[in-house]
């Protein structure tokens, strides 16, 4: 058994209608909905579920180290808070996490060992918000926007308050996810600038929509 490492990992697309229809603990469901409709470049790679206990993170994603340094084919395992149930987060809120949380598998997956090495430094850097924000930035081009509004309204509410801001810093806000939204809907080119030059501010993403 490997070691495991926690992984901080322009037209827009639908949400899949049918995902966090159910009772909302099928995260494997889920999972298999999001994978099969968003991410056909993941179609034979294996991602499994598991769950782990935390205060104020209720996703992240897992890979093996042990096979990353053996070169070995990569592992990859989404792991999920169970408070994520007993709290109700929102259906399509879970379904957007993790379209996050597979963008960052495709990241991972995606390019030699070498980029690879270096996607790993970049998650325990200073830079961890810049690549959060990116995959945040990929999953609303993959449709997923709306979801991401109400999770991140739900999870400030559920994670300690001292907590919120740190969240406020590393991923979109509600407001920004809409900036984000409405700048895309009237000026799809902006996908390809935002992925050069990820907002890292409602300011930064207004502004993009008044120069482009």
């Amino acid at each position: 058994m490997g070691l495991w490492l926690a992984v901080a990992c322009a037209t827009v697309a639908e949400t899949p209608a049918t995902c966090g229809a159910g009772s909302g603990a099928d995260i494997m469901g889920d999972l298999r909905t999001v994978k099969g409709a968003s991410f056909p470049e993941l179609k034979n790679v294996n991602v499994a579920t598991g769950s782990f206990r935390s205060e104020a993170d209720y996703f992240r994603t897992r890979f093996s180290v042990t096979r990353f340094l053996l070169l070995l084919p990569m592992r990859f395992r989404v792991e999920v808070n169970p408070k994520l149930y007993s709290e109700k987060a929102p259906g399509d809120g879970v379904c957007a996490i993790l379209a996050h949380e597979l963008v960052h598998v495709t990241d991972l997956k995606r390019g030699n060992r070498i980029r690879r090495f270096g996607l790993v430094r970049l998650l325990s850097g200073r830079y961890t918000a810049r690549f959060e924000r990116k995959t945040d930035l990929e999953a609303i081009a993959r449709g997923y926007g709306e979801g991401l509004k109400g999770y991140r309204a739900w999870v400030y509410g559920h994670v300690p308050p001292g907590k919120v801001e740190g969240k406020k810093r590393r991923y979109f806000s509600p407001e920004e996810i809409a900036a984000i939204e409405k700048g895309l809907h009237q000026k799809p080119e902006l996908l390809d600038y935002w992925r050069k030059r990820v907002p890292m501010s409602l300011e930064e993403a207004d502004g993009a929509v008044g120069r482009l």
